[in-house]
């Protein structure tokens, strides 16, 4: 009859539960255990509020951002819409003018585009694309950022100057640069990280504004996420075309993001990193308190591997235990410190982005790091020589 079965998880279960043989060391496996439940629900709770912020700057700095922007020709745009992670293509035409109004003068991002040709690859639709209102063509009216109304001082349906060297012409009185008209219509938000206000009008009045060809030559391509911008452009080169991406654009401050969300992680994992390392105390305290009865299970047949083990499995139970532990406190933790951070703040909900495969990346780098710093007192405790220990009784 097998009384014990597993032998050394249950020698490990009864080492881990049994209170009265050294307490302290008990006392300081709890402090691990605590340690690693905290570091592991502030872990988690910074990464999905850091994911979250980060798709919400992902869809609305880059809504009127372009993911990428190709210089072809309307028979080669086929082959870019096979092209794995592209949406949609548009005519698509943009270059920094001056705006002028009665009040100010500023330097502005003026982007034309036909919404109304827009190629859509095989799933997608035109909600996918989260475009901004698009004006009619010829009512050389623009949809501009609300940002740029305020740092203006200017008001809906007002008519603004623009002015432009592209394409400039020589006249008797020397360069004169092009000018026309345009009425600011609408407005749409943004969270727009760059110095320059941006303001979307119909392709072609852009096109003339500018003096291009109509002959379309560049295209706004969509992608299902821009930042897999690096796995399309290696192809786009090897069809030998120019384009520009939003790297160029927003890129830096997508690292600064970045970077804050990887600086936030290391510092709560060295939380979990220090609690563990007190299992190295309270696994070593364990095994000097057991060196007799290691010498015991030795002589009657106990392989190093299974003392190895024995210890091995107290330190991944304090690693689970906290592990679990943090992940049930801290995925409603999470959602607790939007909605208090949304009551109390005036910038809207807290955004919150809690993901399976991060929790997981969590949940098994905390075990792992628990297991790590089992080792050391784990071979110690197999490689303890039996006579010695039995001869000191």
């Amino acid at each position: 009859m097998r009384l014990f079965h597993p032998l050394t998880f249950a020698i490990a279960l009864k080492y881990g539960l049994n209170s009265k043989a050294h307490k302290f060391a008990k006392f300081v496996a709890i402090l691990s255990t605590v340690g690693i439940a905290i570091g592991v629900a502030a872990l988690i709770v910074d990464t999905s509020i850091m994911q979250g912020l980060q798709n919400r700057l992902k869809k609305t700095v880059l809504s009127d951002t372009p993911h990428l922007i190709v210089e072809t020709q309307e028979d080669k745009l086929p082959s870019i819409m096979q092209l794995n992670h592209v949406m949609a293509a548009a005519p698509f035409v943009q270059a920094q003018t001056l705006m002028q109004s009665q009040n100010s003068l500023a330097l502005i991002n003026l982007q034309g585009l036909d919404d109304t040709r827009i190629t859509y690859s095989k799933g997608y639709e035109r909600k996918d694309l989260n475009l901004v209102a698009v004006p009619e063509k010829g009512s050389f009216e623009l949809n501009a950022e609300a940002a740029l109304y305020i740092r203006n001082d200017l008001k809906l349906n007002t008519d603004v100057k623009l002015i432009s060297t592209i394409n400039a012409r020589y006249t008797p009185m020397g360069l004169t640069p092009t000018q026309r008209i345009f009425t600011l219509k609408k407005y749409y938000s943004t969270a727009n990280s760059t110095a320059l206000d941006c303001a979307v009008g119909n392709y072609d009045d852009v096109r003339r504004f500018f003096r291009m060809p109509s002959k379309v030559n560049s295209y706004r391509i969509w992608l299902t996420d821009p930042f897999v911008i690096d796995k399309v452009t290696p192809k786009i080169k090897e069809m030998g075309l120019n384009y520009t991406d939003w790297t160029s654009v927003q890129g830096e401050f997508f690292k600064a993001v970045a970077m804050e969300k990887l600086t936030m992680t290391i510092m709560l994992c060295l939380v979990i990193i220090v609690a563990s390392f007190n299992i190295i105390s309270a696994l070593a305290m364990v095994v000097s308190s057991r060196l007799t009865e290691i010498a015991i299970f030795k002589t009657m047949g106990l392989s190093n591997m299974r003392i190895l083990n024995i210890f091995l499995l107290m330190g991944i139970f304090v690693g689970v235990i906290g592990t679990a532990v943090g992940i049930v406190i801290g995925i409603p933790l999470t959602y607790y410190v939007s909605d208090f951070m949304s009551n109390t703040g005036s910038f809207g909900r807290l955004p919150v982005s809690i993901e399976l495969a991060n929790i997981l990346i969590i949940g098994i780098g905390s075990v792992l790091m628990s297991l790590l710093c089992t080792l050391y007192p784990a071979v110690r405790a197999a490689v303890t020589d039996p006579v010695t220990h039995l001869s000191r009784g």
